[in-house]
């Protein structure tokens, strides 16, 4: 496996998510947060979370279990 690609699906960081799923939080956090704070329109928060939960979600089906 190469090693970018295991280090994105196959360690497990904080609490047995491996970095892709952490990435598509803190992409979740940010759309949101810009949302709020009225820094950013509508349609770009939109895509933010919404590729935060691709990756989250990416990174739970590519990504091997804890343990």
């Amino acid at each position: 496996m190469d090693p970018l690609l295991n280090a994105l699906l196959a360690q497990n960081f904080i609490q047995g998510l491996n970095l892709l799923t952490v990435i598509g939080f803190v992409l979740m956090g940010i759309g949101l947060s810009q949302s709020r704070r009225g820094r950013a329109r509508a349609p770009v928060a939109f895509a933010m979370m919404t590729a935060g939960t691709i990756c989250v979600v990416g990174g739970m089906y590519f990504g091997r279990p804890a343990g």
